[in-house]
């Protein structure tokens, strides 16, 4: 008899471990998880970030470009208007062959 209840006995502790290694796991994915989460939020700040940093500087050098061009207008309108026509001319004969 003690043999039957040695067995049921081991066969209650069998569960009680499953079911604390089910817990366990549960809680080591629940952990992996909210950290993957949390590194995803890090690396979306910091992408967020340096995308503003990037655009804020191509914004900034197209100004200079733009205010480098209305000074090069203002010393010399007579040849910045001929460029332009210039250009004109060139980009509607290339728009004119079809």
């Amino acid at each position: 008899m003690d043999n039957g209840n040695g067995l049921g006995k081991d066969v209650e502790t069998l569960k009680e471990d499953i079911s604390k290694l089910r817990e366990d796991l549960s809680g080591i994915a629940q952990s992996l998880l909210e950290r993957g989460k949390s590194e995803t939020e890090s690396a979306k700040d910091r992408l967020s970030e340096g995308l503003s940093d990037e655009f804020q500087a191509a914004r900034d050098k197209g100004k200079e470009t733009v205010d480098s061009l209305e000074d090069q207008i203002r010393e010399k309108p007579l040849l910045s208007l001929l460029i332009a026509f210039v250009i004109g001319l060139f980009l509607g004969k290339l728009f004119d062959r079809r």
